[in-house]
């Protein structure tokens, strides 16, 4: 007998069915209820209804949902400790379904019986289990020492970055290909503390300046030494691609770069570059177009406002037109009543391009592995005719022979082409008249379109034919043939060889279309260089303690080779440079030799116990070719210690610190960076008149000082690792001061010993700063969206201590003690004379309009020089504005991804530093129609502006480089990059494991009080003869099969 109808829902599905007295109770709970038992039980009292058909279709159409509805919960806890973990992923696999744990460690998730679990969370390993009908799911995370066991390249060597004791810094073959580029530094800028890279020109193939914690030296050089492969080098680094560099470690502190002994003096980049590893091949291609835009805000005069400008430069007022033609030319005039603007600056720029193509392969089995790859670049550059070209082949090839021992091979070949162009262009185009143009009525062009400017040529005149080259072509061979010897257990011995070929040729020629004879010029170099190194490494552990021991032999070789001939008078201009041979006359023709070696001997400790106390000791001794006998060798020795105080119990309830280590160290390290023969002298051919015949002699060209020795840098360091929350926060803070003496100098001497100056060993500077480096996990959401920052600031306080005779100042040279080596040293400028001061200004010997300079000085009853106005405007008043060394720099990066979308965006600051405006040099004949273009803001008795002074007709008016001084500083976003990472159900069957495409804008958007152009130099001066820097703008692709 059927009983009346009931409803039970079952996973969300209203199943209507009928039962009888003797069916089972049909609990709501499911927990411990099958749904083929409670089939098996409908089926039995249904199997003669006419339902059946239905209750099938409703039945089975609710079984997935009703999987669903189970709801496990749990608690999270951390397997060392069992302290609940917060903010843990849980996520069903291979779905978006999931949640994350609250602050005590509990989760809840509704999910099928047959899911399976995803448990990640940051500084933990994941984990991963299968519900199998459970609602409660207790969890045990086991921390993830990943990153602390990272390895870091140390020199001759890797570490365990939690086991450093130095400072350094590094960054991932992702950070340096994140965006592209031609040089692995442009996306290095702003990404490691105490590294200041900056961009040395605009131009096409241009390279940066880098300094490691500032300026030491003042005469010697203060670049850091490049490590490639183990390989030391110091020129042309621009030659590798970044998209072979697998990573880069910075060495700061003199107990890091103590290994490296004189050659580490300011510092250590090692570069490792991409190997093979064992399994399949892997394929991949990189490849991006963009083009490149002037980074400009130059609002140049147009002819009506050059018109006005000559006409207040002659007292007149800017409409009065009745004395144009005694400082306008006739051509200007009939331009000007034609209303012609020539925009000079925009005739020589123009869009830039910048392509880049990479094909690698890599791959390997169990004895050999390789790493292959050829690229191409090429960019032009905004300025006409400015262009580079490089072509380049990576090899990394490593086999094993014998259990035993293992050979490679690490080479990098290129092939480069670089045409820049002279100041000229870019000079005349910011000084000519816009009353001109650059042709005559017929099309033709003109070399001297402005009569009233003599001898001032057409801006646009080297970019005509057969006028201007100066290419520059190389080749380059650098390599690493190395084999590896296991001696025993922990007992190896290498043996590495690194040649270095460098040849270039440079090609100069300058066209007759400007009334003059062609000339031409060919200057061949050649540079070959080697590294030979015997390395014996011994690492072993025993019990709680481990111990590393490395000694090195290694002998470094350089040969320079170079030979120039210059002529003029090619009869056939198309041969350029090409046929100096055919020229009607030899300007010059030299050659030179130049070679010098090193001899060092190495060893270091490094020894641990219980993972938690370090130490480290080094010792290397020098011997260099460039100083004299007595004062060749020289021994660098350094020390650190590191404590990892999380690892004390002590610290066990401090749970929010997953990582807590203190090191120190102190070192000391050399410098010879000066051109070989300082100690000997050398002898220079050069020409005189012996009647009316010229003759050629050989004069010394230096005064030999046998005594030089060497610079010596002493460095104490302390530094703090921190990690929180497992390491979902981390970072470093620095502190250091270095110390320099015995600085290499060049010192003036009276004209009357037939020298100008002699290289001393005189004066010390000293360095000190801290640094700071914050990465954060921000957002790990179990939805699979991320936010990562990583962020670095740091500031170093460069001051020279000693000069000559002590503390004396030497003006000439503008070094200043307790100041930097570089800073700008003038009148500080203090407004503009206004019509309302004219008695004041009378008074100081000028008139409204001119420059006013501030009284800063004054000397007093003794004559000696004081920091009080005195009320006089003389050169007492000259005082330091500014460095060109910030006071801080830093930069943060943001990245962002979801569902294959990445984004990520770099800002860059340089913050206190002061840069000198050639735009604004206001010397010569800026008031008659020279260096005039631009539209500034210039004062007249109806505009009192308080900046530019008026204009003048004769010469420049005074105190006019008052007017050059800015403050540089500036905020970039240096780079965006919006990526999308195809999904693989997608690339199907194409072969194609991985596809990603992205587009970037590089030096886009920039902040600074400066607007005229990029204010980033390395020198501090932007404007005059500094090509401009470029925003570009980038599509490209990353393929992998």
């Amino acid at each position: 007998m059927l009983a009346r109808p009931d409803c039970r829902r079952v996973s969300g599905v209203v199943i209507q069915y009928l039962y009888s007295a003797q069916a089972p109770y049909l609990s709501d709970s499911t927990s411990h209820f099958s749904i083929t038992h409670m089939l098996k039980i409908l089926l039995k009292n249904l199997l003669s209804q006419r339902r059946l058909l239905i209750l099938y279709v409703l039945v089975f159409s609710g079984l997935k949902v009703y999987a669903q509805q189970i709801t496990v919960k749990g608690k999270i806890t951390s397997a060392s400790d069992k302290t609940e973990i917060p903010g843990v992923n849980v996520v069903v696999k291979n779905s978006t379904t999931g949640t994350s744990s609250d602050a005590q460690g509990d989760y809840e998730l509704h999910v099928s019986s047959g899911a399976i679990l995803v448990f990640s969370g940051i500084g933990y390993v994941t984990q991963e289990t299968v519900v199998g009908g459970r609602t409660t799911i207790d969890i045990s995370l086991v921390s993830d020492t990943k990153q602390l066991d990272e390895l870091v390249v140390v020199g001759y060597g890797t570490q365990k970055k939690r086991d450093l004791t130095g400072a350094i810094s590094s960054i991932s073959a992702k950070d340096l290909a994140e965006t592209p580029a031609a040089n692995f530094l442009a996306n290095a800028q702003g990404r490691l503390a105490g590294v200041d890279i900056v961009k040395t020109s605009g131009a096409p193939g241009s390279d940066f300046t880098i300094r490691i914690r500032g300026n030491r030296s003042i005469n010697a050089s203060n670049n850091p030494l490049y490590v490639v492969d183990g390989i030391p080098t110091d020129v042309n680094i621009n030659d590798f691609n970044p998209n072979d560099i697998e990573s880069m470690e910075v060495l700061k502190d003199a107990s890091s770069v103590a290994i490296y002994g004189s050659r580490g003096a300011n510092g250590v980049i090692i570069i490792t570059t991409k190997k093979g590893k064992e399994g399949k091949a892997v394929i991949s291609y990189d490849g991006y177009y963009g083009v490149k835009k002037a980074k400009k805000d130059i609002n140049l005069m147009t002819g009506i406002d050059f018109a006005k400008y000559i006409r207040a430069s002659r007292g007149l007022a800017a409409d009065d037109a009745s004395q144009d033609a005694s400082f306008l030319s006739g051509i200007e005039i009939e331009n000007l009543a034609k209303g012609v603007s020539t925009d000079w600056l925009d005739l020589i720029l123009r869009d830039g391009v910048q392509q880049s193509h990479q094909l690698s392969a890599s791959g390997g089995n169990k004895n050999t592995t390789y790493y292959l790859s050829g690229s191409y670049f090429n960019e032009k550059g905004i300025q006409q005719k400015s262009d580079y070209k490089r072509y380049s082949f990576r090899t990394n090839i490593e086999t094993k022979l014998t259990e035993r021992l293992k050979v490679g091979l690490s080479a990098t070949v290129t092939n480069d082409l670089q045409n820049t162009m002279s100041n000229a262009p870019y000079t005349n185009a910011l000084s000519f008249s816009p009353l001109v143009l650059p042709n005559d009525a017929n099309g033709k062009f003109v070399a001297y379109p402005n009569p009233r400017e003599g001898n001032a040529t057409n801006p646009l005149l080297e970019y005509q034919p057969n006028q201007y080259v100066n290419e520059r072509k190389k080749y380059r061979v650098f390599a690493n043939i190395y084999g590896e010897y296991k001696i025993a257990e922990g007992l190896r011995y290498r043996l590495n060889y690194g040649p270095d070929l460098n040849t270039s040729r440079i090609g100069n020629y300058n066209g007759t279309l400007a009334g003059s004879t062609n000339n031409a010029a060919v200057d061949n170099q050649q540079n070959f260089a080697y590294t030979l190194e015997n390395i014996l490494n011994f690492d072993r552990k025993f019990d709680k303690h481990a111990l590393n021991v490395t000694g090195l032999l290694s002998t470094q070789k350089n040969r320079y080779e170079s030979s120039l001939i210059s002529v003029r008078d090619i009869p056939i201009e198309t041969s350029s440079f090409y046929d100096v041979g055919s020229a009607v006359e030899i300007l010059d023709k030299r050659s030179s030799l130049t070679q010098w070696g090193l001899l060092s001997y190495m060893g270091r400790v490094n020894y641990g116990f219980k993972d938690r106390y370090l130490l480290t000791l080094t010792g290397r001794a020098d011997g260099s070719s460039r100083l004299s006998a007595g004062n060749k060798w020289a021994f660098f020795p350094s020390v650190s210690a590191g404590w990892v105080i999380s690892e004390e119990s002590f610290l066990s309830k401090a749970k929010a610190i997953s990582f807590l280590k203190i090191r120190a160290g102190y070192g000391q390290v050399g410098n010879t960076s000066i051109q070989p023969y300082q100690t000997l002298g050398g002898l220079n051919r050069s020409s005189y008149a012996f009647g009316s015949e010229p003759a050629f002699g050989y004069a010394l060209n230096v005064i030999p000082n046998p005594d030089l020795r060497w610079e010596i840098s002493k460095t104490i360091n302390v530094g703090v690792d921190l990690g929180f929350l497992n390491d979902r926060i981390s970072g470093s803070l620095e502190l250091y001061d270095t110390k320099t003496s015995d600085l290499l100098l060049s010192r003036l001497i009276p004209i009357t010993s037939g020298y100008s100056s002699i290289l001393q060993n005189i004066g010390s500077t000293r360095n000190k700063g801290w640094e700071l480096t914050l990465n954060g996990s921000i957002i790990n959401s179990s939805t699979g969206f991320k936010w990562d920052v990583t962020a670095n600031v740091f500031s170093n306080k460069e001051e020279i201590v000693e000069l000559f005779n002590g503390r004396d100042d030497d003006v000439g040279n503008q070094w200043f003690i307790g100041q930097p080596i570089s800073v700008f040293y003038s009148f500080k400028q203090a407004g503009i004379w206004q019509s309302s001061e004219l008695t004041k200004a009378t008074e100081a010997g000028q008139r409204p309009g001119d420059v006013k300079i501030e009284d800063v000085n004054g000397r007093d009853a003794k004559g000696i020089l004081t920091k009080s106005p005195d009320g006089k405007i003389n050169a007492d008043d000259r005082t330091i504005l500014g460095s060109t060394v910030p006071k801080w720099s830093g930069g943060i990066t943001n990245r962002f991804s979801f569902k294959g979308v990445d984004f990520s965006f770099l800002v860059f600051a340089r913050q206190g530093q002061m840069l000198r405006s050639d735009f604004h040099n206001l010397g010569g004949n800026q008031w008659q129609g020279r260096y005039n273009s631009i539209n500034f803001d210039y004062w007249t008795p109806t505009n009192e502006t308080n900046e530019i002074p008026r204009p003048y007709a004769a010469s420049a008016p005074l105190y006019a480089d008052a007017v050059r001084y800015f403050d540089g500083s500036f905020v970039k976003i240096r780079n965006i990059t919006l990526g999308y990472n195809l999904p693989k159900s997608l690339l199907g069957k194409t072969g194609i494991s991985s596809l990603r495409i992205y587009g970037t804008a590089d030096n886009a958007f920039i902040f600074s009080k400066y607007k005229l152009v990029d204010p980033e130099s390395s020198n501090g001066i932007v404007g005059g003869s500094t090509p401009m820097s470029a925003a570009t703008y980038v599509l490209g692709i990353n393929l992998k099969f």
